[in-house]
């Protein structure tokens, strides 16, 4: 791949596709993201498996209508997803929490930016982790989700 690196972060490289206005993700080796859980009230967190991760974009796609597109994965056993390029500003927590509430979820632990759906799903709820402004971006009033961590508990 030769496209220009726009950023990392601990789970991804993320590289522009300037021609088509996507961004190109590369999990790293073997780092899938985690999912979170309470003990006696504590945040924790486990290490998602591949399969995990790709069901943490279809919970992306069914909950805010858009996801990451998974195209496939390396021979160092990275994930390749493309999403489009979103121009935009940062929102601020404050907008971003207003936004999920609207998206039907409710904190669990809101200074650790942990979400779960409101009503469940076949007993299971959709959790939503990491949901910090750095991973949305404000075009207008609308709030767009560009990285999130979602699970089923």
């Amino acid at each position: 791949m030769t496209l220009p690196k726009l950023t990392e972060g601990s789970e991804h490289l993320v590289y522009l596709d300037q021609a088509k206005g996507d961004v190109v993700k590369l999990t790293r080796p073997r780092i899938f993201g985690e999912s979170y859980f309470l003990v006696d009230g504590v945040v924790n967190q486990k290490n998602c498996t591949p399969f995990e991760y790709l069901v943490r974009l279809r919970l992306w796609k069914k909950l805010f209508g858009f996801a990451p597109l998974p195209l496939g994965i390396t021979g160092q056993g990275q994930i390749v997803s493309r999403q489009r390029f979103i121009r935009g500003d940062p929102p601020s927590q404050e907008a971003v929490d207003r936004f999920l509430e609207s998206a039907g979820l409710v904190p669990v632990k809101r200074s650790c930016w942990l979400w779960k759906s409101a009503a469940d799903l076949n007993l299971m709820s959709v959790w939503v982790g990491d949901a910090r402004c750095d991973n949305f971006v404000a075009r207008g009033a609308e709030i767009i989700p560009i990285d999130l961590r979602l699970w089923i508990s």
